[in-house]
């Protein structure tokens, strides 16, 4: 795909997605994420944090619930309407190993999967700190795959559409599955926000 875009990129319209994936063994506390491409979530087998940058455990002022997020992006990532008071602060590297619930389980992965490792790709000039790795369709995915030893989960065929296994929206071309994908995690309350890129 590297080649590809190599060929010429062209400037688009894109959701972008704040989305919660629960943290295990902690109840009610979730990891912050930020996305452009919800039609890869499905396929998602870890989250990447950068390890020397502070992340922050924060309350919502409205709701009580927890997010972990990149400190320095906070006030960005949190709409100002909303409050929240900061309840922990530590560095990315400590969040390493910790698992998470999945937001979707199509298929049972061939390695260890759904849990955090730290990448030197992960940028603090948007999102939240946090990225979703789905090393199909990325090569910084495929690169952390590969140095961590995760699995590669593949749900989408030659023509850009999702395969059987992805039984809500199987055939169908991932970019008009996104509004859908939203809609679904939405009504899950796995949905922190969203708006367009």
């Amino acid at each position: 795909s590297s080649h590809e875009v190599a060929q010429g990129y062209q400037e688009v319209e894109d959701p972008s997605v704040y989305v919660r994936f629960p943290l295990k063994g902690e109840d009610d506390t979730e990891f912050l994420v930020w996305t452009t491409t919800p039609w890869t979530l499905p396929s998602n087998v870890a989250l990447a944090v950068r390890g020397d940058a502070v992340y922050v455990k924060i309350r919502l002022t409205q709701t009580g619930c927890k997010l972990i997020l990149a400190k320095e992006l906070a006030d960005s990532a949190i709409p100002e309407d909303e409050g929240y008071e900061v309840i922990d602060e530590f560095k990315g590297e400590s969040l390493v190993g910790a698992e998470y619930e999945p937001l979707f389980q199509y298929t049972v992965p061939s390695k260890k999967a759904w849990h955090v490792v730290s990448q030197d790709f992960v940028t603090l000039s948007d999102g939240t700190g946090i990225v979703h790795l789905a090393p199909a369709f990325g090569e910084d995915d495929m690169n952390a795959a590969m140095q961590h030893d995760l699995p590669v989960i593949q749900l989408v065929d030659e023509e850009g559409r999702f395969t059987e296994e992805v039984t809500e929206w199987k055939g169908m071309f991932v970019k008009e599955a996104d509004p859908l994908i939203i809609e679904d995690l939405k009504s899950r309350g796995r949905l922190y926000r969203s708006e367009q890129h």
